[in-house]
């Protein structure tokens, strides 16, 4: 839906070259929106305040929401990212349940060198969906202390990655790093939360935009003009776009906004609910207690991983383990907490409580019949991060996302173009920058992010300082291309010639992926490594559309509006015209 946009003017149409108020300025009867049948619905006032409304919240939080999802689109394929980056990954990626090495076989190597520390936590996490690897991380005695052992495991080489004590991302932070731009994590708890209330102040947007567009929705649904002026292609492409992902949307909106602010949500709830008690709350959202598992000191011998597996009920046999925590181990108290994946399930989040010595079933629910409240934060889940329905349903996410993407810089410069005056000179400040702003940060990031790509291909996977090589390869390319869109002719120039620049940089990525490290598209589908084959044909459509959109661009037209240098434009402001 429209974030950042004005309504059309109520007055007659002005007459080329003329103003009814002299250059730069609106006539009385200009600037209010026409209201037709959503004035009986939401009345004048009640209109006019949701439009302001939904044009400033747009400004506001617009950015912002246009990293969210542009870095979202590639957060979905978090596992996949993990793969195209680290080749010692890509040999376990089209392993199937029977050809993978079995639990046993990944932790015996561990435990032989070091067994793990008594009463200790023992956690293994499964191979899982995209995921083509075993972890394992446990303490172990070191003299009066214990020291952390973690490390990947290829699911059917058995060949591990060590990593750095605090370390759990892999030897590349490609995947990490974009997945935490998506909700600002580089900013720790407080980007979190910000990139929360810009979720909630984004349902707002959706909601107004919906109100403000009822009357016209049938004809808005099925109007667009590429080949027009630029102006109404852009302002066509808010809308349909809009209209399309509205679904999308409002859902990453509220998911959105649950899973960034849970933790703030949660802190009173426990408080005034529940008392302070932190486990009852855990109670009632999974359903069930959990069982008393103090260490007593008594040793006791624990049951294999396999043998878990084995002691699952026959409500497990189509889920699949993911995560097996072994708490207090060597202890006649140790007990294994057990998560699954149901796999296509909305509202499944399997979890249960087994005897880590002897097997007997100690708590848990049946992954068929969730509990309400525990099916709906499944839900949540699932619905935020696409793990239901398949790879059709992470496809449409990965588009669905970008078109959102482009719903939220379309608005900002459709907000700049609805305001210009007659005389560009007399265009605000304000409105100058926030163009030069919209071009730095959207069309950066969009440049940035190949970029990111290249120098993970180009650097050796074992070099010390790749992660940190990746990181200043995002963000200091992503600085400076936001500084240089303040340079230049105009925002429009500018943003010419940083997509032009970002579409030729994606079409070098599956190149690089191919001389650089031999996985070229009919390779990857050779053998079965459909994540990385995603990726690479996701780069060579997503070149020649960023190259064409950079086409499309006419500085000539839309200098003046953004940047206020060019020579004013015939017609008073309007959204869209048929």
């Amino acid at each position: 839906m429209s974030t950042a946009t004005r309504p059309p003017t109520s007055s007659p149409p002005v007459p080329s070259g003329t103003s009814p108020s002299g250059p730069g300025k609106r006539g009385p009867k200009q600037g209010g929106p026409k209201q037709g049948r959503a004035k009986k619905l939401v009345g004048p006032r009640a209109f006019k305040l949701f439009w302001d409304a939904h044009s400033v919240t747009g400004i506001i939080i617009g950015l912002g929401l246009f990293v969210i999802f542009y870095a979202g689109a590639f957060a979905l394929y978090r596992a996949e990212l993990h793969m195209w980056a680290d080749p010692g990954m890509r040999p376990a990626a089209a392993a199937t349940a029977e050809s993978r090495l079995s639990v046993d076989d990944i932790v015996a190597p561990f435990f032989a060198e070091a067994m793990p520390a008594d009463g200790s936590d023992v956690q293994v996490s499964y191979p899982f969906r995209g995921r083509p690897y075993y972890f394992v991380r446990y303490q172990t005695p070191d003299g009066d202390t214990t020291r952390t052992v973690q490390a990947y495991v290829n699911a059917t080489t058995g060949e591990t990655f060590d990593l750095p004590v605090g370390e759990r991302i892999g030897r590349s932070a490609l995947s990490e790093i974009l997945y935490a731009l998506h909700f600002f994590g580089q900013g720790g708890f407080w980007g979190e939360v910000v990139s929360g209330f810009i979720a909630i102040f984004f349902m707002f947007a959706v909601v107004s935009g919906i109100l403000i567009h009822l009357r016209k929705l049938p004809k808005d649904w099925h109007t667009f003009r590429p080949r027009g002026r630029l102006r109404d292609g852009l302002a066509d492409a808010h809308t349909v776009l809009g209209l399309i992902g509205l679904p999308f949307a409002a859902m990453y909106a509220i998911t959105g906004a649950f899973l960034a602010l849970v933790i703030i949500l949660l802190g009173p709830t426990v408080l005034v609910v529940f008392g302070g008690d932190a486990e009852a709350i855990d109670a009632t959202l999974n359903g069930f207690e959990m069982p008393a598992h103090e260490a007593t000191g008594m040793p006791a011998e624990m049951l294999s991983f396999s043998a878990i597996e084995d002691a699952l009920p026959a409500s497990w046999d189509e889920v699949d383990p993911t995560l097996v925590y072994v708490h207090v181990w060597n202890d006649e108290a140790a007990i294994a907490q057990v998560y699954g994946d149901a796999s296509g399930s909305l509202t499944r989040a399997p979890q249960i409580i087994l005897s880590a010595t002897t097997g007997e079933y100690l708590a848990g629910l049946d992954p068929m019949r969730p509990t309400a409240l525990g099916g709906t934060a499944a839900a949540i889940t699932n619905l935020h991060y696409a793990l239901f329905g398949g790879g059709f349903v992470k496809v449409l996410y990965f588009f669905l996302a970008l078109a959102t993407a482009a719903v939220i810089l379309t608005g900002n410069i459709l907000w700049v173009l609805v305001r210009r005056p007659k005389d560009p000179r007399a265009t605000p400040r304000l409105h100058r920058v926030l163009g030069r702003l919209t071009v730095g940060t959207g069309c950066g990031l969009v440049a940035a992010v190949p970029v990111l790509f290249l120098t993970t291909a180009a650097l050796p996977i074992d070099l010390p300082a790749l992660k940190a090589w990746e990181h200043v390869a995002l963000f200091a390319t992503w600085a400076v291309l936001a500084v240089a869109a303040f340079f230049g002719p105009s925002a429009v120039w500018a943003a010419r010639w940083q997509l032009a620049l970002g579409g030729v940089l994606s079409l070098l990525v599956p190149v690089a992926s191919g001389v650089l490290g031999g996985i070229w598209p009919w390779t990857a589908a050779a053998n079965g490594w459909w994540g990385i084959l995603t990726i690479d044909v996701g780069f060579l459509l997503m070149g020649p559309m960023l190259l064409w959109t950079a086409a499309r661009l006419n500085p000539d037209a839309l200098a003046p509006a953004l940047a206020g240098d060019g020579a004013a434009a015939d017609t008073p402001p309007r959204l869209a015209t048929s």
